[in-house]
């Protein structure tokens, strides 16, 4: 997949373009993603997807310290190549860009310096200042002389997939309904630093985990059985997501600590990934660091109960 952060001198044979924020890559992103794919290998076309970066109501200052991400923009990137898309266009948002009217973007980016042959949308698309939607899309479709298809909503066990949707399920901490839209586990990237050794003293060392974007939405407080990607190798693991009540009290700064099954090296400064597979319970604040060791060793048999289940180890 080529990708271009400047869409001055685009070329593309015949563009079969999709466009949006497509955060999380979604089970309905995917299946809108892969009929451009099949749209552009009918026409003997392109395959093109139109995103926009930094997240237009970061730009807007729409609330946006409340803002949350399911996919970075790295993430999204490699999500996006492995459906088979031709060419990635990450256009950077800016006011003056908020400011187009639908008629104004379509005309000057998307037929002057794409040249799209053909648009496909989800059904509920909107997009420029003027919000517009089917009808005036599939007029100004013919006005520039390019094909349009609408997909239609897709079901998954009788939900539509939407980043909302699947942001409350993991802000809830309910990582497993989440995955069923996803079409695949979530997952954090981060690196590990130190911390104060104290899960090394009650038998369970734990990794800390720094986040690599301050924007990635992390889970609600609780312990989650999950999968471990590092050092080019796959683990299965626990990790607490929280202020560590026992040990901090009510003033602990937010943490990600996994503790990773058959595994014991020194990994300060690694790059890790963790997936979350399902929330077992909420943190809890226990009288002393035994009561806390003594949950431990049952929150692992849970977890590791549960991995097993789902042949992650």
């Amino acid at each position: 997949m080529k990708i271009k952060s400047n869409i001055e001198g685009f070329q593309a044979k015949r563009p079969v373009l999709t466009m949006g924020m497509f955060d999380g890559v979604h089970l309905g992103h995917l299946s809108l993603l892969s009929q451009v794919v099949e749209k552009a290998h009918a026409i003997d076309g392109e395959s093109v997807v139109l995103t926009f970066w930094p997240h237009p109501r970061i730009v807007l200052g729409q609330d946006s310290q409340k803002l949350r991400f399911l996919t970075t923009l790295e993430e999204k990137t490699k999500l996006i190549s492995e459906i088979g898309i031709d060419h990635l266009v990450i256009l950077p948002f800016t006011r003056e860009l908020a400011s187009l009217s639908a008629s104004h973007f379509i005309q000057n980016f998307l037929v002057d310096k794409i040249g799209v042959n053909h648009l496909v949308v989800g059904y509920n698309h909107r997009f420029g200042h003027d919000g517009i939607a089917h009808d005036k899309l599939r007029e100004l479709s013919g006005t520039y002389g390019f094909g349009l298809d609408f997909l239609g909503p897709v079901n998954v066990s009788g939900m539509k997939p939407s980043s909302t949707a699947i942001r409350n399920f993991i802000s809830d901490g309910d990582v497993w309904e989440a995955s069923k839209l996803l079409g695949r586990y979530y997952g954090l990237q981060g690196r590990i630093v130190s911390g104060r050794r104290l899960g090394r003293e009650i038998g369970f060392p734990t990794a800390n985990i720094e986040l690599d974007d301050p924007f990635k939405l992390i889970p609600h407080d609780g312990v989650y059985a999950c999968r471990v990607h590092l050092l080019g190798e796959r683990f299965g693991g626990m990790i607490n997501i929280g202020g560590r009540p026992t040990i901090e009290g009510n003033a602990g700064h937010r943490s990600l600590e996994v503790h990773i099954f058959k595994f014991n090296k020194d990994v300060y400064s690694e790059e890790i990934t963790v997936e979350f597979i399902k929330r077992t319970r909420p943190e809890i604040k226990f009288p002393n660091l035994n009561a806390l060791k003594e949950r431990l060793s049952i929150d692992e048999q849970e977890v590791k109960d549960i991995l097993s289940r789902e042949a992650i180890i």
